[in-house]
C-alpha cells in the first residue's frame, strides 16, 4: 500500500503516460500552427490565370492536379475525393463543360469511360502549377535547407502511411 510520502510509480504505465502527454502537446502545437502554415502555403491565383479559372472551384482544382497523371475512371475518382460516383459524376460535368476535361473511352475496356484533361486544361494546369512552386520556394526562404530536409522526411512518412479514412475503411490492410 502507498502512502503519501512515496515516490510515483516511474514503471511502463506511467513513462507510456508521459510519452502521450507529450506527443499530445506536441500535436496540439501542429494544431495551432496550421492556420499559419496554410497562409504561408496559400498561393493567391496570378492575374493571368484569374480569367481562366475565375469559374474553377478548389475542389475541381484538386480533381484536374489528379487528372494530370493520365486521367482515371469515374470509380476511382469517387474514391479519391471520398465523395458518391453521382457527386465526382457532378463535378467531371461541370469541369467537361467548361472545356478542362474530356470523357474518353478506355482502350482496355470500351464500357469503361476515362475522364482526361483537354489540352487547354494542361496547359492552364502547367502555369497554376508554376506560380505555386514559385510561390512555396519564397515561403521557404525563411527556412535553412537541413530544416526543409527534415520537412520532406515528415511528409514523405505522411505521404507513404496509409490515410486514416483509407483504415476507417480497411483498405490499409495488408
Amino acid at each position: 500500500m502507498k502512502t503519501s510520502h512515496e515516490e510515483p510509480s516511474t514503471g511502463p504505465a506511467t513513462t507510456t503516460r508521459a510519452r502521450h502527454t507529450g506527443r499530445d502537446q506536441l500535436i496540439n502545437r501542429v494544431f495551432e500552427l496550421k492556420p499559419a502554415l496554410e497562409r504561408h502555403l496559400r498561393v493567391p491565383l496570378p492575374d493571368e490565370l484569374r480569367g481562366e479559372l475565375q469559374s474553377v472551384t478548389l475542389h475541381q482544382l484538386e480533381v484536374l492536379g489528379m487528372l494530370k497523371h493520365g486521367g482515371m475512371r469515374m470509380r476511382d475518382l469517387a474514391r479519391e475525393l471520398d465523395v458518391s460516383e453521382p457527386a465526382a459524376t457532378a463535378v467531371a460535368d461541370r469541369l467537361v463543360r467548361n472545356g478542362l476535361v474530356e470523357r474518353r473511352s478506355d482502350p482496355a475496356d470500351r464500357r469503361t469511360v476515362r475522364l482526361e484533361l483537354s489540352d487547354h486544361a494542361a496547359s492552364v494546369l502547367g502555369r497554376f502549377e508554376a506560380a505555386r512552386r514559385e510561390a512555396l520556394a519564397s515561403a521557404f526562404e525563411v527556412v535553412s535547407d537541413q530544416q526543409l530536409r527534415s520537412l520532406i522526411d515528415v511528409l514523405e512518412t505522411l505521404a507513404s502511411a496509409p490515410s486514416p479514412r483509407s483504415q476507417k475503411r480497411g483498405e490499409g490492410a495488408a
